[in-house]
C-alpha cells in the first residue's frame, strides 16, 4: 500500500462489551408480516494524549438495538461495541473527537453488522437480520447542530 494514502487515524482494536438477546421463537421469512425498529447511538468514553508516545487515543461506544415483532412474538437484540482508535498528537483533540464521531463510529457500526447478521442467524429458527448502512455524516451533523441549540 502506498503510505500517502494512510489515514493518521487509526483503529487499535474493538471488543463487544454488552450484547442483549430477547427471543420469543419469530420466524423471519417472506410470510410472516413484522414490524422493525433500529436505535443507534454512541458514547465518547475517553480522549487521552499519551505524551511519551506523542499519540492521542480515545475510546467510543457504539450502540445498536434491533427489535422485531410479529403480533405478541418479539426477537431484540442490543449490543455495544467498544472501540479504541489513535492518533498523532499533533492533530489535537477535536480532530480527533470529530474522526472518532465520523471514522470511528462508522468502523465499529460495520463490525457490528457482521455481528448482528451472524448472531440472529443462530438465535432466530429461521432466517436473519440485516443492519441496513447508516449514514454517520448525517447522524453526526444532526447531533453536532443539537448541541450548538444547547
Amino acid at each position: 500500500m502506498n503510505n500517502k494514502y494512510l489515514s493518521a487515524f487509526q483503529y487499535v482494536g474493538s471488543r463487544i462489551s454488552n450484547c442483549k438477546i430477547r427471543n420469543d421463537f419469530l420466524v423471519i421469512d417472506n410470510t410472516v408480516e413484522f414490524k422493525r425498529s433500529i436505535d443507534v447511538t454512541h458514547e465518547i468514553q475517553s480522549i487521552d494524549i499519551i505524551e511519551n508516545e506523542n499519540v492521542i487515543s480515545g475510546v467510543i461506544v457504539v450502540n445498536i438495538k434491533v427489535t422485531l415483532s410479529s403480533g405478541k412474538k418479539k426477537y431484540s437484540i442490543s449490543l455495544s461495541i467498544e472501540g479504541c482508535f489513535e492518533a498523532p498528537a499533533e492533530m489535537g483533540e477535536k480532530d480527533f473527537r470529530t474522526m472518532l464521531q465520523l471514522n470511528g463510529i462508522t468502523s465499529l457500526y460495520s463490525i457490528a453488522r457482521g455481528f448482528v447478521q451472524s448472531t440472529t442467524s443462530q438465535t432466530l429458527l429461521s432466517g436473519n437480520v440485516l443492519l441496513p448502512m447508516f449514514n454517520v455524516a448525517a447522524y453526526s451533523k444532526d447531533l453536532n447542530e443539537k448541541q450548538e441549540e444547547n
